[in-house]
């Protein structure tokens, strides 16, 4: 069986026996589950991402999948040393740990929370385990697409989010929380470190919240004179995809994809396209069509989930242009 979607729904990778990745964070976020990974690697991804499991090109995939069903522990070491390492204290309650830490750091004890998304499903998904532990323990929360056009009036304004771009108010507290890993390997990490210091390192930003010690020394290298800005308290997705680890949320997933109860299920998740600013990325119709001759050979369940129907308009005028993500706050120009 083989099957193809776009969604950043946790639950689809909490289901997988087996994720071929490139240089995407989702390998990083699947180590919770210390489950096979296969790297579907170029030069560039041998170079500068762990051995988490098996490096291959396209050619060694079926062999690399067959090894990796007779000898599931074979990396079994490296996955723990690698998620402890990526992400701290994976016990489901990143979340708590956030507010808490956004608390201590503000000053704030009873803060009026803006959670901004920017209606982005990736942040989203990130966001969401924050809203709703915000949202049980009462705050006041309000969960918007941008600050821009909203009234938020009232003291003790704290504005979260999972881009840097959407924090720009300076009567506020506002907090990064690191949408992605920065794992090692998991993104262009020279031109990240370009793009803070262009803009000043980003100064209206008061607290930068990291899942784990890697992403605490990447963010403090981004961060230089304001490192001391950059805290560890966990990654809120961690709570769904630990919460989705479930029996019943497999069941639910081979039933939704119509796929063979009684084979494992192996999920291809790319970076996306080879780009400048995924020179890790491995997403093409070449790759997708070994999938499918292998799932009709073998009758694997296989699951090819991309983030997005088409790749962001912003990251492929990037990846031509090679220019900065951000538009320059007022308070840089």
């Amino acid at each position: 069986m083989f099957k193809q979607i776009s969604s950043v729904d946790p639950k689809y990778l909490a289901a997988t026996d087996i994720l071929i990745g490139d240089m995407s964070d989702i390998n990083n976020e699947f180590l919770l589950f210390n489950r096979p990974i296969i790297l579907l690697a170029n030069q560039w991804l041998r170079e500068n991402f762990p051995d988490i499991g098996i490096k291959t090109g396209l050619k060694g995939i079926e062999g690399a999948i067959k090894r990796s069903i007779e000898n599931p522990d074979e990396f079994k070491e490296q996955r723990k040393y690698w998620l402890k390492r990526t992400i701290y204290e994976p016990d489901g309650k990143s979340s708590k740990r956030v507010i808490d830490t956004t608390i201590k750091h503000s000053g704030i004890e009873n803060p009026r929370i803006t959670i901004i998304h920017g209606d982005n499903a990736v942040l989203k998904s990130n966001l969401e385990p924050l809203m709703s532990e915000a949202r049980r323990r009462n705050f006041k929360v309000s969960y918007i697409k941008s600050i821009e056009g909203n009234s938020i009036g009232g003291k003790n304004n704290v504005f979260i989010s999972a881009h840097l771009r959407y924090l720009k108010d300076p009567a506020g507290y506002n907090v990064h929380l690191d949408h992605g890993l920065k794992g090692r390997g998991a993104d262009n990490f020279e031109y990240s470190i370009g793009v803070y210091k262009e803009y000043d390192y980003f100064p209206l930003i008061n607290l930068h919240i990291v899942a784990g010690e890697i992403g605490l020394e990447r963010t403090r290298i981004l961060l230089g004179p304001l490192r001391d800005r950059a805290v560890i308290a966990g990654y809120p997705k961690a709570d769904d995809l630990i919460r989705l680890n479930s029996k019943e949320n497999t069941r639910e997933v081979f039933d939704e994809l119509e796929f063979n109860k009684d084979r494992l299920l192996i999920t291809y998740a790319p970076a996306g396209k080879k780009s400048f600013m995924k020179p890790g990325g491995s997403f093409s119709k070449e790759v997708v069509d070994e999938l499918k001759r292998i799932s009709s050979i073998y009758n694997y369940n296989i699951l090819v989930k991309i983030k997005y129907p088409k790749e962001p308009f912003v990251l492929r005028i990037l990846s031509k242009l090679r220019r900065t993500l951000f538009t320059k706050p007022a308070y840089l120009v």
